[in-house]
């Protein structure tokens, strides 16, 4: 009789713990009504009692955070029950049958990339405006960039964004705080190493621009802008060779013809700077066979000539530019100037004649 009734209390506190685990609590059950009927005050009212009795269902939380917080944009209690659902089980199947860390993951990026796009939408209205206006509006941009890091904080285009607009604002120093944490994010990101890169170049900080931008062209090798910042970068730091090795690397591996002139161009520019104008002229030559209708590549070749003191090559380069754009008065000045040097003033001083009607 003893042993009989023993079993029956086991037997039915068995029932009981079935009962508990197997159907949801009468404040959960009331939470879900008021869902089903938008009654979202009453339903997080709710949603808190019954994550205070069923304190190891980690449906509740997510239920709570996805459908009220994240609807109010109450973002850091969003994230808060999140990460309470995931303390509990990641991988345990809710709802739909996705684990928990799917259904995060999915609710998380979805509110994350509404504020975001958005803050893009506001960030490219700037672009044309006049610089009062436009600073509003990158600030407007700055405010959104904000909030959808509050979301998704482990996001790094939310910092590459932020240190774009900061630096744009003439805040330097708040640009490299953000881009320095968009790369610690995503190291393998080309983006936010090449923004970090452009940063530092422009704040004249070569030594800090010259791993991010190592980086860039290694995630990738046929970016012409990752490579001209790379060989300047270079430059700046003193390391003349290793900059024209990354052109020369550079032309070897480019199939496209325009971004082979462009690379053509540039190593023209660098060695007229360190007053090589041979190697100058052989590139810049090289750059109008590849793209013949390159006035900096043609004004290239004028300034080479002239440096190098070839007069007559000089003048036919600036005739060119002239026929191009015959409304340049600095080309007026650089036939006048190579026409003295071949001691034909009276046509050089037409020239400069002619210069002051464009000027």
């Amino acid at each position: 009789m003893f042993q009989n009734k023993r079993n029956n209390i086991l037997l039915s506190l068995l029932l009981c713990t079935l009962v508990f685990w197997g159907c949801p609590s009468e404040e959960y059950t009331s939470a879900k009504l008021y869902l089903q009927q938008n009654d979202l005050e009453k339903a997080e009212e709710f949603l808190v009692k019954a994550m205070a009795v069923e304190v190891d269902n980690p449906e509740i939380p997510f239920q709570l955070g996805h459908h009220i917080y994240g609807k109010d944009g109450r973002w850091t209690e969003m994230n808060e029950v999140y990460d309470k659902a995931l303390a509990i089980d990641p991988n345990r199947k809710i709802l739909e049958g996705s684990t928990v860390q799917e259904m995060v993951d999915i609710s998380r990026f979805g509110y994350w990339s509404d504020v975001y796009n958005n803050a893009v939408k506001v960030y490219n209205s700037s672009k044309g405006l006049e610089a009062q206006d436009r600073k509003t509006a990158i600030r407007d941009a700055i405010s959104e960039f904000q909030t959808a890091s509050e979301i998704k904080a482990d996001e790094s285009l939310n910092y590459t964004m932020l240190a774009t607009s900061f630096f744009e604002l003439g805040e330097p120093d708040k640009g490299a705080e953000f881009i320095v944490k968009a790369v610690k994010i995503a190291p393998q990101d080309f983006n936010a190493n090449m923004t970090a890169g452009q940063i530092f170049s422009r704040i004249s900080l070569p030594e800090k621009a010259l791993q991010y931008l190592q980086k860039a062209v290694e995630l990738d090798p046929g970016n012409t802008a990752a490579i001209r910042n790379l060989a300047q970068t270079y430059y700046d730091l003193g390391n003349i060779n290793e900059s024209i090795a990354t052109y020369q690397k550079a032309i070897r591996t480019t199939v496209d013809m325009k971004t082979k002139a462009d690379l053509h161009f540039n190593l023209g520019v660098l060695y007229n700077q360190i007053g090589d104008f041979d190697e100058a002229e052989d590139h810049f030559i090289s750059a109008l066979d590849l793209n013949p209708e390159d006035v900096e590549a043609i004004l290239g070749m004028a300034q080479t000539f002239e440096s190098n003191e070839k007069w007559r090559k000089a003048e036919k380069f600036y005739k060119e530019l002239i026929y191009l754009q015959p409304e340049n008065a600095a080309y007026y000045r650089g036939i006048a100037r190579a026409l003295i040097q071949q001691g034909k003033q009276a046509e050089a001083q037409r020239y400069f004649d002619k210069s002051k009607k464009y000027d």
